[in-house]
């Protein structure tokens, strides 16, 4: 576990020397522009997740897969997958001889700039990175390539969402959608979440959604995703807890919300984010569906990360305080992290962190 030790507290305490930044415009905004030290973090944390060696859950299931993708046109092995996106990338790396670590390093990528484009929309950058380590980048896309490429696009169009851009938000989904189908579950939020023009975004995602369900064979996926997490009842033992961790985030700003400093759409969006959130919770607790859940609730996640960058300016005081709190959340994590490793039945899938560079 030490890689991930090392990895987590370099960025905490990267975080808890950093201040929170001005505002660049007078609608609350902040520029998502990457400085050098956030070109570094995407490339390091790229390597960190394309290199990997036997990591992950599923890295078995991914390895199967691209040895079926290299004996075939892209025409032909459309049949094999629905997530024409994800067999893309794999088709190219098989064709140039990059293996399975081409196909995770651009994966890796493509996660890495969603996250980091979102984290940099936020007060704090750095804490909201730092929320991010224990599941976001270490479980998921280290572990789940299709749906961590999906998160990174949903986090990349959220942004846009929260300025009110709905047709970047919706060429985002659109594309994530080609690497996970479960990320057309967030188009409607584009509806709910429109302080203007609602009957246009509606069109707009009503379109969209028309063109994704009837495009890469959706229909015959959706029913085997019906059968698969419905109809057998699938269990995810890691359901109720990832969505406790919703929870706390979700009470403290639908209670607080109006200390944030955010525009209203921004407001709307995560209150929206907030109440799905606690919704869920209690599906768990009356429906047999809990893969389901846990799947779908994965994309709430990046509330987490708005929450806790905010948390320090809406009950600190002083800087002290400020830096105290921020001291908080970081332990918070950590524990998350450490408890995930040691308890975690699937965590030996993770343990030890092996690289194509390196063995620990």
């Amino acid at each position: 576990m030490l890689p991930y030790l090392i990895f987590f507290c370099f960025f905490g305490l990267l975080a808890v020397f950093s201040n929170r930044r001005d505002y660049v415009g007078l609608d609350s905004s902040y520029n998502t522009s990457f400085n050098p030290l956030w070109w570094l973090v995407v490339f390091f944390l790229t390597l960190l997740i394309g290199l990997r060696f036997e990591v992950g859950g599923d890295w078995g299931s991914y390895l199967i897969y691209f040895e079926d993708v290299q004996n075939g046109s892209f025409i032909e092995l459309i049949t094999l997958s629905s997530d024409i996106g994800y067999l893309f990338l794999n088709w190219i790396s098989a064709k140039y001889n990059f293996g399975i670590y081409g196909v995770n390093i651009i994966c890796g990528f493509i996660f890495s700039m969603g996250l980091a484009t979102f984290c940099r929309s936020l007060p704090r950058p750095l804490l909201g990175f730092v929320c991010a380590i224990p599941y976001l980048i270490f479980v998921v896309a280290m572990g789940y390539s299709r749906q961590g490429v999906a998160l990174g696009l949903v986090m990349y169009g959220l942004t846009f969402l929260g300025k009110q851009m709905h047709l970047k938000f919706i060429v985002s989904i659109l594309f994530a959608a080609l690497f996970h189908k479960s990320a057309i579950v967030i188009l409607p939020i584009a509806v709910l979440a429109s302080t203007q023009r609602r009957f246009v975004t509606l069109l707009m995602t009503l379109i969209t959604a028309f063109l994704i369900y009837y495009s890469t064979s959706f229909v015959s996926s959706a029913d085997r995703l019906i059968e698969y997490y419905i109809r057998n009842e699938y269990q995810s033992q890691g359901a109720l807890v990832r969505v406790i961790m919703l929870f706390i985030p979700s009470v403290i700003y639908l209670i607080w919300n109006h200390r944030f400093q955010m525009t209203q759409s921004e407001r709307k969006l995560w209150k929206i984010f907030s109440w799905l959130s606690i919704i869920f919770l209690l599906l768990l607790f009356i429906s047999d569906a809990s893969t389901a859940i846990d799947r779908i609730a994965l994309y709430l996640l990046p509330l987490q990360l708005i929450i806790f960058s905010y948390l320090p300016e809406i009950f600190g005081t002083k800087g002290e305080t400020k830096q105290w709190i921020v001291l908080f959340i970081i332990i918070y994590f950590l524990l998350i992290m450490i408890i995930w490793f040691s308890f975690s039945p699937y965590a030996i899938y993770w343990l030890p962190y092996q690289s194509i560079l390196f063995t620990f």
